[in-house]
């Protein structure tokens, strides 16, 4: 019987018993297997949960930190149901569908998506975004590189707030530990380091934690590359640790700057890269992520001032240029990634960078999506990343839609 539908985030099925979060002590009991169900997940709770059988959330969307990094820890999740933690009930055996986004009560057998064999090659970069260090190596297989590395959640794991780690003399230490692991698992293939960029509600319950501010809307508020700015001190951190894996020989790293809002911040951006020695363009390929219109409409502005590559984060930009909060179950109708709006202007920075010979690429949950990757191949986008466990879907969906332009040109 089912129970409750949500929205699911990947094709893992699941079954256990119910294992309500309530309270902080509460994540502290989940046991091997079991299906955590919780009004909203944070990023603290990621190393707790990747042991569970599934989770499930009241309220939180696909394209939330959570959902893509348990997609990685292929943990089954399902997000936005609305009232899961009023319905489902401590000890309660369910089934959890994440393809479907079915909740059924008792054991359910759910057939999970094949595992697709077959390896394409298309012209089109293939790439992964990594949350998770540990599995570089088995992603490294069948990928060009690394559109993102995220380094959130290894900070988020010692339950440490940045700020607290910086004050401790481990920042760097962490940052070095797990970039190190993906840089050499993908050696010589380019990996695109990304400076911080979480929310202040997920950070709120961090050792340290309570230096965050109260915001209503933080995907719109303080985040990216201003909060980064904001404490110059935690971004050089990020700088140094970067120039430490240079020295050791990974120069296969580029720097990534995410959330931009102003041409202002990638400039002060890159002069802090040189106040630890790195000359961007030089010593480090450095590039801008486009979530934002004042980016995309500014973006001679970029070009002008030099980027070796642009990353599309379609999931803010919609967010931003929609005026809908991403992460709400009660405007999550509104959210639109295909939106009109969003592909005019996807479509006119990529088409600015194959003018000027700049690798374009998208990264986050637009890159797993058939649907859109096919539409930014016809833009002509440079290369695709997507989740670890996508890679060989969107391998064969990107060679095929390129197969069907070559036959195009030919016939036209």
């Amino acid at each position: 019987m089912k129970l409750l539908k949500g929205i699911g985030t990947s094709s893992y099925v699941g079954v256990g018993k119910v294992r309500k979060i309530e309270t902080d002590r509460d994540i502290l009991q989940i046991k091997e297997g079991e299906i955590v169900v919780v009004s909203k997940a944070s990023r603290d709770m990621l190393q707790h949960l990747q042991k569970a059988g599934g989770v499930i959330t009241d309220y939180g969307g696909i394209t939330s930190h959570v959902a893509i990094v348990l997609r990685e820890m292929r943990v089954p999740c399902i997000v936005g149901t609305g009232n899961a933690t009023e319905i489902l009930e401590n000890g309660m055996i369910v089934t959890v569908d994440g393809k479907t986004g079915n909740v059924y009560g008792g054991f359910m057998e759910i057939e999970g998506e094949e595992e697709l064999f077959d390896i394409y090659n298309p012209a089109t970069k293939i790439k992964v975004n990594l949350n998770v260090p540990e599995i570089a190596e088995s992603a490294a297989l069948y990928s060009d590189g690394v559109g993102s590395i995220r380094i959130e959640n290894m900070m988020v794991r010692t339950l440490k707030h940045p700020y607290k780690l910086l004050e401790d003399g481990e920042l760097i230490d962490v940052i070095v530990s797990g970039v190190r692991k993906i840089a050499d698992a993908f050696y010589p293939k380019p990996v695109w380091f990304r400076t911080f960029d979480i929310p202040t509600d997920e950070l709120k319950r961090l050792r340290g934690g309570d230096v965050e501010p109260y915001e209503k809307n933080p995907l719109l508020g303080l985040r990216g590359i201003q909060k980064d700015l904001n404490r110059m001190d935690v971004l050089m951190a990020e700088f140094q640790a970067i120039k430490y894996l240079l020295d050791d020989g990974y120069d296969n790293i580029g720097l990534k700057i995410p959330f931009v809002r102003d041409i202002s911040e990638y400039i002060l951006s890159k002069k802090i890269l040189k106040d630890v020695k790195l000359m961007p363009h030089k010593d480090i390929d450095v590039g801008v992520s486009v979530e934002t219109p004042s980016v995309v409409f500014t973006f001679d502005e970029f070009l002008k001032e030099g980027i070796d590559f642009m990353s599309l984060g379609m999931s803010d930009l919609a967010m931003c240029s929609l005026a809908v909060d991403r992460r709400s179950v009660k405007v999550a109708k509104l959210f639109n990634i295909m939106h009109p709006a969003v592909l005019k202007m996807v479509k006119m920075v990529i088409a600015k960078c194959n003018r000027y010979g700049i690798e374009s690429s998208v990264s986050g949950h637009a890159g797993g999506d058939p649907e859109i990757v096919e539409k930014l191949i016809k833009f002509g986008i440079s290369s695709i990343s997507t989740n670890p466990d996508q890679v060989l879907k969107i391998r064969k969906t990107v060679y095929n839609v390129e197969n069907e332009i070559i036959k195009r040109g030919f016939t036209s």
